[in-house]
């Protein structure tokens, strides 16, 4: 018996989709890197900052929604921060888009320093 979700079979998902260098939209020098081992690395004018562990699922904090994709991040100290995925490289468009579910402020990342985002 096939399950039919709402995922294309032929589309990569969202895990392997976000893998790679992201440059945050308003400010090109601070990137976050994500690894196919669960981790993010964020810098800022190639200086390391910060690595987060990440993991991607219908469900984070107080947040779950079947049809949402939600990217939690946790730091050495255990805090966590949640994010919702509105869309990653759609189209091979090369833009990330989330929003921090703390504040709902929208997050833009470019995975090509040279793309520029029109609405």
């Amino acid at each position: 018996m096939a399950v039919t979700t709402g995922y294309s079979q032929s589309t990569d998902p969202s895990s392997k989709k976000i893998v790679g260098t992201w440059y945050a939209d308003a400010n090109r020098n601070t990137r976050w890197v994500f690894t196919t081992d669960g981790k993010v690395f964020n810098y800022d004018k190639n200086t390391f900052k910060v690595m987060y562990r990440y993991t991607i699922s219908n469900s984070c904090q107080n947040n779950s929604d079947d049809t949402l994709e939600f990217i939690t991040l946790m730091d050495k100290d255990g805090d966590e921060y949640c994010f919702r995925i509105n869309a990653i490289n759609e189209n091979k468009n090369g833009v990330l888009s989330m929003t921090n579910m703390s504040n709902m402020e929208a997050l833009l990342f470019v995975n090509d320093i040279n793309i520029v985002i029109t609405n």
